[in-house]
């Protein structure tokens, strides 16, 4: 056996510094392009997903409001006592509900209510929250424009304040019907 070693003497070249600083220049004009539309994208994006949530609150709340028809509390809004024993009065939270897959979803004219009528009765919020699938990892929940109910994406967490006055608009509201107001659902974008 006869073994033959080639040596191989080729010269490696790298960058030249000229070329390495034209490639960065290249790199920061695309960026400085493309960051204003990336931060619209993200813009549009957020705007997208707050609607498809204030959609998903709507088509739940028809539902709803056609089984609050059928169990015959569309219209109540409210009753004394045991409300003559009915099927879907809680007595112990003193709200008209349904059966939403186990959760007990309060209703009011036929409408899912948001939040109690007090800031201590968090139950009627949470088992909004839950119904509608509005995490706390994706949102915090306040109070939107005239008392409605606000769900802001988790990132706008410091504008709570901004939102209620009316000062910073990126959120769904909903308002459940009560004498005062009419029931709605929308999605607020303005500041996305």
């Amino acid at each position: 056996m006869k073994y033959t070693i080639v040596s191989s003497n080729k010269l490696q070249q790298g960058f030249t510094l000229i070329e390495l600083v034209i490639v960065i220049i290249i790199l920061g004009i695309l960026s400085v392009i493309a960051a204003p539309k990336f931060l619209s994208l993200s813009s549009e994006a957020q705007t997208s997903s707050l609607e498809g949530v204030a959609g998903s609150i709507a088509s739940m709340n028809q539902i709803v409001h056609s089984k609050t028809q059928i169990d015959g509390i569309a219209d109540k809004q409210d009753c004394d006592g045991t409300c003559n024993n009915h099927p879907n009065w809680d007595r112990n939270v003193g709200y008209f509900y349904v059966d939403v897959s186990g959760t007990r979803l309060y209703v009011s004219s036929g409408y899912p209510m948001a939040a109690g009528t007090s800031q201590s009765d968090t139950i009627v919020e949470d088992n909004f929250t839950t119904v509608m699938g509005l995490s706390d990892e994706d949102f915090v929940f306040g109070t939107g424009a005239n008392g409605s109910f606000a769900a802001v994406p988790k990132k706008f967490a410091d504008k709570l304040a901004d939102i209620q006055s009316e000062k910073f608009k990126c959120h769904v509201e909903y308002r459940s019907p009560v004498p005062a107001y009419s029931y709605y659902v929308r999605a607020v974008t303005d500041d996305c």
